[in-house]
């Protein structure tokens, strides 16, 4: 009998395109309502309950264009997106060349513009700790009626052992705490936590080495 590969893992995800982005986004948003920096950007809820819609819809159009985007099923329990480093950081051109016009003025006309003092902290971090080739493992989520229910799993895994077949390091960041752990989990390590000057948000950077893994598994 054969052995599953993590290309085939791979192939038991829904790969999600353009069309799906408006679905796939509806789950994020629920997930993604408190997230910190949408806490900071948008502090009125009614007002952030309309922007994060769009937040969600403006990562999943970028990672559709130039990365890869995975749901656990058709139902969308679970919604996860990659991009590699070539892509990075999100210019406004490639954003332009991604997103739809509509998403976009909606957003900006929301006060998107107060991401962009903590995005720029966020990404000086990056490139800090991934000045190399590597995945940016850029957003996960799953709807709340799912969670704890081993989906986050079974979106992260099958990409996790891609990268270790193939030797590439994946970097993530985290205002969220309670990531840290999960994402250690899975072999990421903190490299630093930052408080963002001039704001409550502090942000964790965090890197998966696929030698490491690889390495802590023959030991084992």
């Amino acid at each position: 009998m054969m052995t599953k590969g993590p290309t085939a893992h791979i192939n038991e995800l829904v790969c999600l395109h353009r069309s799906d982005v408006k679905p796939a986004s509806e789950v994020l948003t629920l997930a993604f309502q408190d997230y910190p920096i949408l806490r900071y950007a948008f502090p009125d809820k009614s007002l952030r309950a309309k922007m994060v819609p769009c937040y969600c819809q403006v990562v999943l159009y970028y990672g559709v264009r130039y990365g890869e985007v995975y749901a656990t099923s058709p139902a969308l329990e679970g919604v996860a997106a990659w991009i590699t480093s070539a892509y990075f950081p999100m210019t406004l051109w490639r954003i332009v060349r991604s997103v739809p016009m509509s998403v976009m003025r909606a957003f900006g006309k929301g006060g998107a513009s107060r991401m962009n003092h903590p995005g720029e902290y966020i990404d000086a971090m990056h490139k800090r700790h991934a000045p190399f080739k590597h995945w940016f493992f850029l957003i996960i989520g799953v709807a709340p009626q799912f969670q704890g229910k081993g989906y986050s799993s079974k979106l992260m895994r099958p990409m996790l052992d891609r990268m270790d077949e193939e030797g590439w390091p994946c970097y993530t960041e985290t205002m969220d705490d309670r990531n840290v752990a999960l994402y250690e989990h899975f072999g990421f390590k903190v490299m630093e936590k930052l408080a963002i000057p001039d704001t409550d948000l502090t942000t964790w950077a965090m890197l998966r080495d696929a030698r490491e893994v690889a390495a802590g598994f023959k030991r084992g």
